[in-house]
């Protein structure tokens, strides 16, 4: 099982905090739901009936892939504002094999549940990875390599990744993640870009003659890399989370989130997985999520219309919906 994905984090004018993220596997969205699970619903700490399983503290929101056992969150938010996303990490990701001594084993699929279940914050969630060991325990004979986005009402965006030293925890980033290498790689990599501004190149003068540079007022960006490789996804996320205009509100926030993920939208036929067969990665879904409102919005590729959400009623679960949604004008 492969996630793709890029995610960032950002805060509009009046304050609310979002989180948001592409998710881009092969294959389609058949297996995927969006769930809402009420506080006090039991939480298990693994794909199977085994572990810990605790009566949750918080109502949470978020898509989750099913068929294997306990659901596998890959996003969510919870009432209390924490958010999290799970991208995938392949090549890095390092699990151990038993839970150290004093903790919980949770699966990497089962890590946002039991997060966004238990913990109101980023700081309560950092406190309560602690007590726990990820372990490896593989989905469909795989271990699922995963590292992690959290976000919560302060605005902080903390990275997780499970490296051969343990659960490495970044502080205080960028609000920036895509997939492998990790993240520290990722941010150094910037330093190739500190150039790329959204103002125009200023003509030059060569030989006497003024040099405009094509498109002139429009040269913002000029030497972003444009493939949908991890690095130059990250790069670009980095660009838009600097530059792109947040929006006034939620709905306005949201709506632009929305769009700035279009720079790195795989469209079908883009990213082949082999020579041989007709099978693409691309963006199955996008989604973004607020911190204060707890409401969860998604945009599945067969159907751009945004659909929500809202933190509410009992346990339920919600199709992404595969048909294209157009409003006839005429």
């Amino acid at each position: 099982m492969k996630f793709g994905c890029s995610s960032f984090s950002w805060e509009t004018a009046d304050g609310c905090h979002l989180l948001g993220r592409t998710y881009d596997q092969f294959g389609d969205l058949r297996a995927n739901r969006v769930i809402s699970v009420p506080e006090g619903i039991p939480c298990a700490a693994r794909l199977t009936a085994e572990g810990e399983s605790v009566p949750g503290r918080y109502r949470y929101t978020g898509m989750a892939v099913l068929g294997f056992g306990e659901p596998i969150l890959v996003d969510g938010v919870n009432r209390a504002g924490l958010m999290g996303a799970l991208l995938h990490y392949p090549e890095y990701a390092v699990y151990a094999g038993t839970a150290a001594a004093g903790t919980t084993a949770v699966h990497p699929g089962r890590l946002l549940a039991w997060l966004l279940s238990r913990c109101g914050s980023v700081m309560e969630a950092v406190d309560a990875l602690s007590k726990i060991t990820l372990i490896d325990e593989p989905v469909q004979g795989k271990p699922l390599a995963a590292h992690y986005l959290l976000s919560d009402r302060t605005g902080e965006a903390v990275i997780l990744e499970p490296d051969a030293g343990g659960l490495r925890i970044h502080r205080q980033t960028i609000g920036v993640l895509t997939n492998s290498p990790d993240y520290i790689w990722h941010r150094t990599n910037l330093r190739a870009y500190v150039g790329v501004t959204n103002l125009p190149k200023a003509p030059q003068t060569v030989a006497g003659h003024e040099i405009r540079e094509f498109g002139e007022r429009l040269g913002g960006g000029f030497g972003l890399p444009g493939d949908y490789s991890s690095p130059s996804r990250f790069v670009r996320m980095a660009f838009l989370k600097e530059f792109a205009v947040r929006g006034q509100d939620e709905i306005d926030g949201v709506s632009r989130m929305f769009r700035a993920f279009a720079a790195v939208d795989i469209p079908e036929g883009l990213a082949k997985a082999d020579p041989d067969y007709a099978v693409y990665e691309q963006t199955l879904c996008t989604s973004v999520m607020c911190a204060e409102s707890g409401i969860y919005y998604f945009a599945p590729s067969q159907n751009r219309r945004i659909s929500a959400v809202r933190p509410t009623g009992g346990a339920a679960e919600f199709a992404l919906g595969d048909t294209q949604d157009i409003d006839y004008r005429n």
